[in-house]
């Protein structure tokens, strides 16, 4: 089995990551087709909270700054995010 990512399918047309800008509340992903994905927090820990129309709260889910979790997780379903101070980012990376 092939553990590398790649950010693009072999067409060369389909994402494999999304990056979200979370200085909105609730910054909200499109759907994920993937059993497994990998979040990493940017530059500030984020809040993180995945379902169908999920919002992050600050009672989420954190995810520590400059930290990358991998997750089981239901295709088809988003992920939203929320900056736990300021401007950030995360980044979703599908790992099927």
């Amino acid at each position: 089995m092939d553990k590398r990512i790649r950010a693009y399918e072999d067409d060369g047309t389909t994402k494999k990551f999304q990056t979200l800008t979370t200085t909105s509340p609730g910054a909200v992903s499109t759907a994920i087709t993937s059993s497994r994905i990998m979040i990493t927090s940017g530059v500030q820990a984020n809040f993180i909270e995945f379902g169908d129309n999920p919002t992050a709260t600050t009672s989420s889910f954190v995810i520590p700054a400059g930290a990358s979790l991998q997750f089981n997780f239901v295709s088809g379903q988003k992920v939203s995010a929320l900056s736990h101070n300021g401007s950030a980012h995360v980044t979703i990376v599908d790992m099927d």
